[in-house]
This record gives C-alpha cells, sequence and structure tokens, in this order.
C-alpha cells in the first residue's frame, strides 16, 4: 500500500470535471438531427400518400364503367352526344344515382402496357386528382374533330413507352373507337396548339414531363394518335 506524499509542497489532485454542458450540447444536436430525419421521412410519404389517395378513386370507377357498359341502355345521360334523343335521357332505366359510373365519360384501354381507368369531364385539380380527365373543349369519341385527354404524371408513367403504332381505344356506351400512336412531342405548358380542332378525328393526351418528376415537372409530355379506318 502506497502512502499519499505529504508535506508543504504538496497539493492534492484535482477531481475531474465532467464536461455537462458539452454532453447536453450533444444530446441536444442529436434531437435535432432525429427531428429532421422525421420530417424528412413525412416529407418523403406526403407524395406518396397524395398518389395513392387518387388512385384509390381511379381504380374504383373503371369497374362501375364496365358493368355500365354491358347494359343495354344506348346512351346514359352522363354522355354528352349531339342529337340524342330527349327519349333516350328520359327513359325510366337511364341511371341517374351520382355513382361512380355516372361521374365517368368513357374508358381509356393501352393494352401495350395493360392500362384501363374511366376518363371524367373535365382537367380540374379535382378531377385530375383522381386519375385521367377530357377536356371539355375538344370532341368525344365517335365524334368529329380532336379528342383531347389528361392526367398526371403520376398514374401515366408507363405512357412514355407508347411509340409509333401502338394501340390507344376509347370506350363509350355508343362503341368502342380505336385509336393508332403516330408520335409524340415535348411541349411547354403554355403551348396550347396541341389542341386546336382538326376536321380529322384525332386523339391527344397530355401529361406533365419528365413522369418521374411528379409535381416538380416543367415541361409536357404530348402523344398524337389517328382514328383507325
Amino acid at each position: 500500500m502506497t502512502r499519499r506524499p505529504e508535506g508543504p509542497g504538496w497539493v492534492p489532485p484535482a477531481r475531474p470535471v465532467v464536461q455537462r454542458r458539452g454532453l447536453r450540447a450533444k444530446l441536444s444536436l442529436r434531437a435535432a438531427a432525429l427531428v429532421l430525419v422525421a420530417l424528412g421521412a413525412g416529407l418523403c410519404l406526403v407524395p406518396i400518400g397524395v398518389v395513392a389517395l387518387g388512385m384509390w378513386p381511379e381504380n374504383q370507377l373503371p369497374p362501375a364503367w364496365s358493368s355500365g357498359v354491358a347494359s343495354t341502355l344506348p346512351s346514359p345521360p352522363f354522355i354528352e352526344e349531339p342529337g340524342a334523343s330527349p327519349t333516350v335521357l328520359d327513359t325510366p332505366a337511364a341511371p341517374r344515382s351520382p355513382s361512380a359510373a355516372a361521374q365517368a365519360a368513357f374508358a381509356i384501354r393501352v393494352p401495350k402496357i395493360g392500362y384501363y381507368a374511366a376518363v371524367r369531364e373535365g382537367v380540374s385539380l379535382s378531377v385530375l386528382a383522381t386519375g385521367p380527365g377530357h377536356y371539355p373543349t375538344t370532341a368525344m369519341p365517335g365524334q368529329p374533330g380532336l379528342v383531347g385527354i389528361a392526367a398526371h404524371n403520376t398514374f401515366w408513367i408507363p405512357f412514355g413507352q407508347l411509340g409509333p403504332g401502338d394501340t390507344v381505344v376509347l370506350e363509350t356506351r355508343a362503341g368502342r373507337f380505336t385509336y393508332h400512336v403516330t408520335g409524340t412531342r415535348i411541349v411547354n405548358p403554355n403551348d396550347t396548339g396541341v389542341l386546336v380542332q382538326t376536321p380529322d378525328p384525332r386523339l391527344v393526351l397530355t401529361t406533365c414531363w419528365p413522369l418521374w418528376a411528379g409535381n416538380l415537372a416543367t415541361q409536357r409530355l404530348v402523344i398524337y394518335a389517328d382514328l383507325s379506318a
């Protein structure tokens, strides 16, 4: 056993000082880092949640539309067709309830990518949040002129695979109309020339570009198609 030196010049050693402030600072930085990570993860999940909320009603419309297509009704009232007889619209069998099928104007099918969806009338944010929408200023399928359909890129990511010769089918209560893709273009958002009416029956599909960019997309992808003879 060693004895502590004693004498007039001996000073006992100081006790080690615990750096409590430094420890608290480290804990505060760690907590702040965890909070930032949690916020970042939440921000990443928000777009996924928005897309999921939109895909749910989009997936509800096609089955309702498909079940209605099998009906013998030639023209339900939610499809605007020029020259439609008032007696058809006023028949007791015509559905007038605000069902999912009654919100659809027609359906779009793209066999190459296995895509099928009901198309609602209008291109407002509320319409496009649940799937594709029909430009009201363009013709309806089966009518002379240009048919225009828009959708968010999050719903149409596979549409980047389409090229000349691929088939796009529009289904209405009156029949099926088959279009063949003739080409694509990348345009600015303010380019309204892509929707100029033409005497020929054509189809134009528009969505944001790049397809993977979501709301950050700065341009538009335009897909052109002609009605098959």
